[in-house]
This record gives structure tokens, sequence and C-alpha cells, in this order.
């Protein structure tokens, strides 16, 4: 799976990407006030987790937030 950015124009969503007819995909509007940006190293590393789960490689998420509360 990968990210791709992309705006809408004229009712459509266009990107620079090239996607394959059929290919689904979901899209989350970004609020003005939920703006973030990612550079390539931070697109690459979000692919590379992704491919991970989707393997099934995952944290279980109790690990996770307990990481979460120590870091606090």
């Amino acid at each position: 799976m990968n990210a791709v950015r992309g705006r809408v124009r004229g009712g459509r969503i266009e990107t620079e990407a090239s996607l394959p007819e059929g290919t689904e995909v979901v899209v989350l509007p970004v609020d003005d006030d939920d703006v973030f940006e990612l550079d390539d190293e931070q697109i690459a590393e979000l692919e590379r987790r992704m491919a991970e789960a989707d393997r099934g490689e995952l944290v279980p998420a109790d690990a996770v937030f307990g990481r979460l509360r120590r870091a606090q």
C-alpha cells in the first residue's frame, strides 16, 4: 500500500501518481486545522510500516500504549 497525495479540482481527485484502473482508494479530507506534511523519508517509513502490518508484523496495542504512558 502506498500513500498518495492529491487535490480536488473540478470535483475530481487529481494526483501525480499513476494508479491502475479500478484501484480502490481511501480518501481522508484534510481540514485546515489538521494539516500535516510528510517528507519523502517519512512517507517511505510510513509505507514500510504499512507493509509490515500487511504481513502481520504488528506490535500489540497494549505495548504501544504502555510505551506512550511511560513517555509522559
